[in-house]
């Protein structure tokens, strides 16, 4: 029997306040923002925005394994619990830096004045969230050896948060009463995928109990040698979700920026209504009364009750086989994802259409809000299906060259948000239903991947990369076989341009690495390596952005290059 057990505290904070370049500083806090209304000519101090983000956590954890268990055969137990206690404190100052604007020309046409700001840029203080969220983890697994030939692996997992989504968050009574007074607006509903009480919540979210994952393995040595080994596997797995997602929640519907006008006297001036200039404005507190009297609007942001984490299914099929020193494998895989989350339009005029013409809250009277309301939907689908084919010759002292070869084909899509993340946004489709399947943005069909290692005279070792792929898809703009129903784009239908790597051989994306290395051995079993690397030796250009212009005349052609190009560096290690 095994028994292992650890504790571990973890504290990670965020910080998104200081200066970009830690050599050159610019100074914290409030300093004048030098602009003109036509240009800017030069902006000095402190950034507008300030972000901390802190996380605390103690964890403990206990693993068992219990070996050789007999009973038709013998069986490995290993389990295992993990619990987490996490707080997270998030505090998001947006614009908490006033920025103000000068006309370094004074003209009166403006506000007539070079040292009276013409206007400042402030963000309303939001308080921060300090939340507590438990994490619960449990597995068992049996790895069964039936036979000297066959194993198969059961095993199931559990995970359970208390907190994953806001559970305890009332919403406020403002957003409550402009949903209802949309809601019994004459002639109006919203759309049937929109149901306010399922969004609306009394501060008792239930947790989801529902996260169990089964997983089921095996493998079958033909003959018995090791020499050809059939295996698979299948299994559930569930995503966690950011706290910072559903904090938006929270935060966007009281978050805004404003604009204030100022002058030596106040009134109109510049075609704008303006504020008596008082030094007194030169600090966020000073300017909090005038944000006060000159309300914004935040947005509407609402997560799902019931809410469920993504899962996905998994499947694997494959074979190994050696061929002398070589061992290749050959393996078909495929998944799919469902629940992912993304910001759709609650307030949409019809079912399949009129996303921004809807009625919006200030329209009921409730102008602290913009004219969008967003709701989390969970209906965003994943597909994949993959081949992995390897052949692998380990190096050795005997002969002195090694070498491995990875090809991959990938045929991945899904629906709904172009966007990636928990964070996606969709403005093009009211539902995800109603958007058309179309390839991932991370689907690249063909990739090749081989190193290899040659020892050379004077124990010098050369090694390489050579890394080819058919590119990664992007947008066609103007696509003139866009579906109807949706804006007239097909999405990650482009595929980049191929180019000559060898005669008969066309790729997207083309890189040959090298390195040289020479090792010497000191004392004491202390060794030092001399290391020289030429990258992307041949230059190749390869693109990652593309012009997406059906229409354009320069359709297709690339506009941004992935780095590095060519080049090269030398380097030394020390070991003991």
């Amino acid at each position: 029997m095994i028994n292992g057990s650890d504790y571990g505290r973890e504290y990670v904070i965020f910080r998104d306040d200081v200066p970009d370049d830690q050599d050159d500083p610019s100074t914290l806090g409030f300093q004048y923002n030098v602009n003109n209304r036509d240009s800017t000519v030069f902006t000095a101090g402190g950034r507008a925005d300030a972000q901390f983000l802190e996380q605390k956590s103690t964890t403990i954890r206990n693993d068992l394994t219990i070996p050789d268990l007999e009973w038709m055969g013998m069986h490995t137990i290993k389990m295992g619990a993990k619990y987490s206690m996490q707080n997270y404190f998030v505090q998001k100052d947006f614009g908490r830096n006033p920025t103000f604007i000068y006309d370094i020309e004074g003209r009166s046409e403006i506000n007539g004045s070079r040292t009276v700001p013409v206007a400042v840029n402030l963000g309303v203080a939001v308080p921060p969230a300090d939340v507590d969220n438990n994490v619960l983890g449990l597995y068992i697994q049996d790895d069964w050896q039936i036979t000297d030939k066959l194993e198969i692996n059961l095993g199931i997992r559990w995970d359970y948060e208390d907190n994953a989504v806001n559970n305890d968050y009332r919403t406020p009574d403002s957003i409550r009463d402009m949903l209802a007074a949309i809601q019994n607006l004459p002639n109006y509903d919203f759309p049937s995928y929109f149901n306010p009480s399922d969004y609306v919540s009394d501060g008792d979210r239930k947790a989801f109990k529902g996260a169990f994952q089964p997983r089921f393995g095996f493998s079958y040595d033909v003959f018995g040698d090791e020499q050809t080994v059939i295996f698979g596997g299948a299994g559930r797995y569930y995503d966690r979700i950011g706290f910072n997602f559903a904090f938006d929640e929270r935060f966007k519907p009281f978050q805004f920026n404003k604009t204030i006008y100022f002058s030596n006297t106040g009134g109109p001036a510049g075609g704008q209504e303006t504020i008596a200039w008082n030094p007194a404005y030169l600090t966020p507190e000073g300017l909090d009364p005038l944000l006060a009297a000159s309300p914004g609007a935040g947005e509407v942001f609402l997560v799902k009750n019931d809410f469920e984490p993504p899962r996905t299914d998994q499947f694997n099929i494959g074979v190994r086989q050696k061929f002398g020193r070589w061992q290749t494998a050959l393996t078909f895989a495929a998944g799919h994802t469902e629940g992912e989350s993304a910001w759709y339009i609650a307030n949409a005029l019809t079912e399949t259409g009129g996303r921004f013409n809807g009625p919006s809250p200030t329209s009921v009277g409730y102008s602290q809000f913009r004219n969008t309301i967003f709701f989390q939907n969970t209906d965003k689908e994943r597909d994949y299906k993959a081949i992995y084919l390897t052949a692998d010759k380990p190096y050795n002292s005997a002969d002195r060259w090694g070498f491995n070869l990875a090809y991959t084909y990938m045929d991945a899509t899904q629906n709904g948000s172009r966007d990636n993340g928990y964070g996606a946004f969709d403005f093009d489709y009211n539902t995800p239903e109603l958007s058309p399947e179309y390839r991932s943005s991370t689907d690249e069909r063909h990739r090749i991947v081989a190193s290899g290692t040659l020892g050379l005279p004077a124990d010098f070792l050369l090694s390489g990369i050579v890394t080819l792929g058919s590119g990664l898809p992007y947008n066609i703009n103007d696509c003139p076989s866009a579906p109807s129903t949706g804006p007239n784009i097909c999405w990650n239908a482009g595929n980049p341009e191929k180019r000559a790597f060898l005669p008969g051989l066309n790729f997207a994306y083309r890189q040959i690495d090298l390195r040289l290395t020479k090792g010497f051995d000191v004392f004491g079993g202390q060794r030092v390596e001399l290391i020289a690397d030429a990258i992307n030796i041949f230059n190749f250009t390869n693109y990652k952005s593309f012009d997406t212009g059906f229409n354009s005349a320069r359709y297709g052609a690339g506009t941004e290059v992935y780095l590095p190009t060519r080049s090269f560096q030398v380097g030394l290690r020390y070991s003991f």
